[in-house]
């Protein structure tokens, strides 16, 4: 099936809520502002073919904003995903605090279920694959990751799906039925060909990312502020992506800095009690608020006591040689 729409069929003055009406019943609710001064010199077309699985809109419009606003997710939650092709004039997207520049070949996936921001900066043309979150799945594990991204025009396989993209929709009105199929399923094996390749480099380069925050952490126990925030600024990520990188980990990021306080802690009252002047500077030293705060975690974690622990270890080093005198804590541990 297809359609077409042009708004110079329009008068000047409805042109605009004619270009927003089609797009909401096209996608999905969202917020669009003309990017000029009156809605009367708005102008352009848009055309849509909806496939088997998938539907592809070709956009070209004067300048405009568009917005995906939590107020729109609330009237239509959908779970679709948006694959935008930037194929004349530039804009810039943003998704999840990340914003993109986005120039002709270069494209960016959006999903509905999140709020985002296109900032359409001059006449532009944009074919638009819409397509369900079953289908992206199918496509590639994860494609959230995706989110925030620009995939680059440049780089032969992202040029290479841009043009075949931007040649269907340009003929989507000339194709029969059978080619429109093939067609889609060319462009969504090439869409996962190359998100494919995409997230197994993702993939290395968030396991180095992961274990950069480990080391991190490790390095840093004695601050109380150590948390997503901190570690996000130092790395230049966002905090939402420091979590992500937890997923699949047996713990998340929270838990995996209160469990090295507590292996740093048992390993200092074990291994080097002599050193320990008080547990509770040892608490302190570690980014506990204070010696009860360490002291519960210890026993949950270890099922006894950091006071008892330490006299342990201080036995175990008398034993050996090291004459190390008891040392003293007003606090019972």
């Amino acid at each position: 099936m297809y359609d077409a729409y042009s708004l110079a069929a329009q008068a000047p003055k409805d042109r605009f809520e004619f270009f927003r009406g089609v797009v909401e019943e096209i996608f999905y609710p969202m917020g669009i502002q003309p990017g000029l001064a009156t809605h009367q010199l708005f102008g352009g077309n848009v055309s849509v073919g909806r496939l088997r699985d998938t539907l592809l809109a070709h956009i070209a419009t004067s300048p405009c904003v568009v917005r995906r606003r939590p107020e729109d997710i609330a009237r239509d939650n959908t779970t679709t995903y948006l694959v935008k092709f930037q194929m004349k004039g530039q804009s810039v997207w943003t998704q999840r605090g990340r914003e993109v520049h986005l120039r002709p070949g270069d494209f960016a996936i959006c999903s509905a279920v999140e709020p985002y921001t296109l900032r359409l900066l001059e006449s532009y043309s944009m074919p638009v694959l819409g397509l369900s979150a079953a289908v992206m799945e199918d496509l590639v594990t994860d494609p959230e990751q995706f989110l925030g991204i620009r995939m680059n025009g440049t780089d032969p396989d992202c040029g290479l799906l841009s043009s075949f993209v931007a040649q269907v929709a340009a003929r989507m009105n000339q194709l029969t039925d059978p080619l429109r199929q093939t067609a889609e399923t060319s462009i969504l094996h090439l869409l996962g060909a190359v998100l494919t390749a995409r997230a197994r480099k993702k993939s290395c380069s968030a396991a180095q990312q992961l274990e950069t925050i480990k080391a991190y952490v490790h390095k840093n126990l004695a601050d109380q502020r150590l948390g997503p925030a901190m570690i996000a600024a130092e790395l230049g990520i966002s905090p939402r992506y420091v979590h992500t990188l937890f997923h699949g980990e047996p713990m998340t990021l929270g838990q995996y800095i209160r469990a090295s306080r507590l292996r740093a802690c048992r390993d200092a009252l074990e291994n080097n009690p002599s050193r320990v002047a008080s547990l509770t500077n040892l608490a302190l030293s570690l980014g506990f608020y204070d010696l009860s705060h360490m002291s519960r975690g210890f026993r949950e974690e270890f099922k006894t006591t950091p006071k008892e622990m330490w006299a342990r270890g201080l036995e175990r080093a008398r034993s050996r040689g090291a004459l190390a005198p008891l040392a003293d804590d007003s606090h019972t541990g």
